[in-house]
This record gives C-alpha cells, structure tokens and sequence, in this order.
C-alpha cells in the first residue's frame, strides 16, 4: 500500500491549472489505482490539508468550501484506504524516528505512513527525502509504465 501525500492529492483536484506536467501524471497514477494495479491510501489530516488549501486560496469561505468540497468529492471516489490521525501516545511513540523532518506538518503524514507500513509516502514534497532510509519517498511518476 502506498501512502499518498496532500502534495499528490492537490496535483489531482486543486492545483491542475497550475501543475499541468503532475496534472497528467497523478491523473495516469489514480487510472492504475482505480484499475486495481496500484494500492493507494490516504489520511484524514491529508485530506484536511486539502480542504484548507482550498479555503487559503479562495477569494471568499463560500467559494473556498466548494472547491474544497469538489475535490473531496473527487478523492473519495477513488478506492483509497483512508487512515485515522495518529493517537498522542502513537505520536509519542514513533515521532523520535522522524527527527530529520524539518517540516513540522510532514511528520503526521510519516507517522500514518510508517504505523500501517505503507511501502512509501508518494509526493512531490522533497522533505520527505530526508526520511527515505526509513520510508521511501516517490513520486507518481515512478509508478507508471516507461
């Protein structure tokens, strides 16, 4: 299973006008996870960054909300598992082993990722390099036939 970071959810829905090249390529990505060749899942914090993109780049909430709205609707008509928040004591847990995230908003996703042993956190976020040796990082691109 692989675990999708926001940064793939918003080339899906969000941010297609403005990331064409991640438009086609997460596009060609959820076609081999809808067909069943790839396993995907996703968190509740990730599709809740989602929202808020949504909402940050809008001119008004009512505006925002739709979009945001549209681009849940869209992400969960794809068969993806979604993962639950992390608990405060898996937090506590696990969090040591991601000291090499910079990003404090990274952490949530690497923690979901490692706790269900996903076998990589697919993004465009390059952060995520910095755990590599403990969860590969990839992009969609390296799942689609060459």
């Amino acid at each position: 299973m692989l675990y999708l970071d926001t940064s793939v959810l918003l080339a899906h829905t969000l941010t297609q006008t403005v990331e064409p090249a991640r438009a086609v390529a997460t596009a060609a990505f959820f076609a081999r996870v809808r067909a069943g060749a790839l396993s995907g899942a996703t968190s509740f914090y990730a599709l809740h960054e989602v929202y808020l993109f949504a909402l940050d780049n809008a001119p008004d909430f009512v505006t925002g909300a739709a979009y945001g709205k549209a681009a849940l609707e869209k992400l969960l008509s794809i068969p993806l598992v979604l993962l639950p928040f992390v608990s405060r004591i898996e937090r506590g847990i696990h969090a040591r082993k991601f000291h090499a995230l910079r990003d404090a908003s990274d952490l949530p996703h690497a923690l979901v990722a490692s706790i269900h042993q996903c076998e990589a956190i697919v993004t465009y976020d390059t952060h995520f390099r910095a755990i590599a040796a403990l969860i590969p990082c990839k992009r969609p691109e390296d799942y689609l036939p060459r």
